[in-house]
């Protein structure tokens, strides 16, 4: 398995990005709406509360659509503006998640957490991988030549 090329690397950063982002802005949404210092925007019908992971799926069902229809290059505005919308898809769906993944309707759920961090790490170890590996054995290696060079004197 070869490296990431640059410009995958810069779509990596910018999914983890808009990931991390639409994470911590729902959550500070949510805060403030429960703490009754923002109107509540939450989206109701004929009783239903509207989760925002439903908007989180929908925006990737229309993303990956696009994807599959369109095959926009990756050098292109739109595969960038995409790009974007992905994350922001992830982080609604995913700042839910232990809510769809137990079937409760509790926000506050541990899973959630969880989910986010291993989101986030599995995108920057795709993103770096081979980098910290490189990174590691240089720093090992080096160690041990330094031992090397001791042990001759």
């Amino acid at each position: 398995m070869s490296s990431l090329s640059p410009t995958n690397r810069k779509l990596i950063a910018i999914i983890t990005s808009s990931f991390l982002t639409t994470f911590i802005i729902a959550r500070l949404f949510v805060y403030l709406i429960l703490g009754h210092l923002m109107p509540n925007l939450f989206l109701t019908i004929k009783g239903v509360h509207i989760h925002h992971f439903t908007y989180g799926v929908l925006i990737l069902v229309i993303i990956g659509l696009f994807f599959i229809l369109k095959h926009p290059s990756p050098d292109s505005r739109a595969f960038k503006w995409l790009t974007w919308g992905y994350g922001i898809g992830l982080g609604l769906t995913f700042d839910e998640f232990g809510m769809w993944i137990r079937l409760e309707d509790n926000y506050w759920i541990r899973q959630s957490y969880d989910a986010i961090i291993i989101i986030t790490l599995l995108l920057l170890n795709i993103a770096y991988y081979r980098s910290v590996l490189k990174w590691l054995k240089e720093m090992f290696n080096s160690g041990k030549d330094e031992e090397e060079e001791e042990e001759t004197e």
